[in-house]
Formats: C-alpha cells, structure tokens, sequence
C-alpha cells in the first residue's frame, strides 16, 4: 500500500508517459471514432515490421546505448506519425464510426500500452536489464517482460477486431 501511495505522490516519468499516452489515444478516439484508432495500431504493427530494415544504425553508430535509444525512439515517432497520417488519408472518404467510449478507452488504453512495447524494444538490451533508464519496476514488470510483451503485441488486434 505504501509503495502505491508513493507512486501517486511522486510518479516516474514512464509512468505518466503511459498515462499521457491512454489519455492522448482516448481524446484522439473520441474525436476521430475507433476506425481512427484502428489505424494507429495498424500503423504501430507496419512499423514495427518496417523498422528493422531500416538504416538507422549507421545514424547511431559509435553512439552511448542511452543516446542510441533516444535517436530510435525519435525516429520510431516521427515515421509513426506520418504512417498514421498516410493511412488515415484512406479513411477520408470512409464512414465515421465514433463507438461508445468505453470501447474507445480499450482501444486507447490497448494501443497505449502497444506502443510502450514497441519503443522499450528499441532499446538496447543492456538499458533494459540494468535499468539505466531509470524505469519504474511496474513499467518493467509490465512491459518490457517478455511475456506480458507479447500480451500488448496480441490484445490490441483483438481489440480492433472485436470492439
């Protein structure tokens, strides 16, 4: 009890990154409707496929493993936003289904936690495993386990199919 009162009373920057994350993904949901959202995680999933052949690393090389994450983690956005915004110019002439909000806080909350999967496995391993990010221990228990990766990685297609 005492831990999570500390973790209201003084929250690590991941966590409130994730918060900020679900709270973005809902608004933009609400505004946008869930197709909106289903094509954010569609981007995150073509993305991710994407990524590695990319020639990032010669960008990073001779680079800290801090400073190599940052730069992947920066580019990993900035095509994310343009991927989601290229997609998105398919659904101009499709139907706005704006769906009942809770769905859209699933979907908000899904592609959320996806998207902090996806930028902790840009990071190199020795970041990770020696916590040189400073992450709190829930963010590592909950998403840079391999397990519980592999949850975020599944749930959010089930959540676009489904919701």
């Amino acid at each position: 009890m005492q831990s999570i009162l500390y973790l209201l009373k003084n929250p690590q920057w991941d966590m409130v990154l994730m918060l900020f994350l679900a709270a973005g993904g809902f608004f933009w949901g609400i505004s946008g409707g869930k197709k909106k959202m289903a094509f954010m995680i569609l981007a995150v999933y073509v993305l991710l496929a994407l990524f590695p052949f990319l020639p990032v690393d010669k960008l990073t090389a001779g680079r800290a493993e801090t400073e190599i994450f940052m730069w992947r983690a920066g580019i990993f956005l900035a095509l994310l936003i343009l991927l989601t915004l290229f997609l998105l110019r398919a659904l101009h002439g499709a139907a706005y289904i704006s769906g009942i909000w809770w769905e859209v806080l699933i979907l908000a909350i899904l592609t959320a936690g996806f998207l902090m999967v996806s930028l902790l496995s840009l990071a190199p391993a020795v970041l990770i495993k020696n916590n040189l990010l400073n992450l709190s221990p829930l963010t590592l228990k909950f998403f840079s386990d391999a397990a519980t990766a592999r949850w975020w990685t599944i749930l959010p297609i089930f959540g676009v199919i489904f919701l």
